[in-house]
């Protein structure tokens, strides 16, 4: 191994988190249904929809939080970084399982399964990023969490960071992800909310944030599934 290349593992051992980023956005391209992903899902399994659900999880959010899985390796013990980071991982996937649970249920009503139900995930999004509890809840996203070097407490702690972050990430990003899974998980959805995800994660890292939400993503994406649900209606309306 090159010295160029050993030292990018050493100062980036996140790097395989956005490898498993990679592989779900991969995973969930090669298995997009013709309309949006929905044909595909009218035919799954609950267990399928929430499995579906946790791989855009990892595909959209994974690279959101590579500063904090970087922040756990290094304030772990040196041999530990990549079991310290697999704790974290392993909270902060099961915080977002509780709300996988609610998307999947409210996916059993027929109206969460048309156009207009990401539209106004999408909208709610817009309105979010204007609330006092989406600005706190971003700065959750960017806590530090104190780890143990050695023992349970280690495994304890990585775990219970990775459920704090993903708790914040939830508080953040909860209409944004209902919308996108709402779409049936389409890669325009979730390559829209990627994007609104990148815009605040630099506004929020920027030294003087701009104190206006960003909302012109966000209401971009709901304009798009407004015109798809009313082009749904059109023949109806005609007959």
């Amino acid at each position: 191994m090159s010295v160029a290349r050993q030292s990018f593992f050493w100062l980036h051992p996140e790097w395989w988190t956005i490898g498993l980023a990679a592989v779900a956005w991969a995973f969930m391209l090669l298995h997009a249904g013709p309309n949006s992903g929905h044909d595909m899902h009218h035919r799954m399994t609950l267990v399928d929809e929430i499995a579906h659900w946790m791989l855009m999880v990892v595909a959209m959010m994974l690279p959101l939080v590579s500063g904090a899985v970087r922040f756990t390796a290094s304030a772990s013990l040196w041999v530990r970084r990549h079991r310290a980071i697999l704790g974290f991982l392993l909270g902060y996937f099961g915080s977002w399982l509780g709300l996988a649970i609610v998307a999947v249920t409210l996916r059993q009503a027929a109206w969460f399964h048309t156009d207009a139900a990401p539209a106004l995930g999408f909208a709610a999004a817009a309105l979010w990023q204007r609330t006092v509890m989406y600005k706190r809840a971003v700065a959750a996203c960017h806590c530090t969490w104190p780890i143990a070097p050695l023992g349970w407490r280690a495994d304890r702690d990585c775990l219970r960071f990775g459920g704090f972050i993903g708790l914040a990430c939830i508080r953040t990003c909860w209409p944004l992800m209902l919308a996108c899974g709402f779409a049936g998980h389409s890669p325009i959805a979730m390559t829209g909310g990627a994007v609104i995800g990148f815009v605040e994660q630099r506004r929020y890292r920027q030294r003087r944030p701009s104190p206006h939400p960003n909302m012109g993503v966000p209401l971009t994406m709901a304009a798009y599934y407004i015109v798809l649900a009313v082009w749904e209606l059109a023949p109806a309306m005609k007959t």
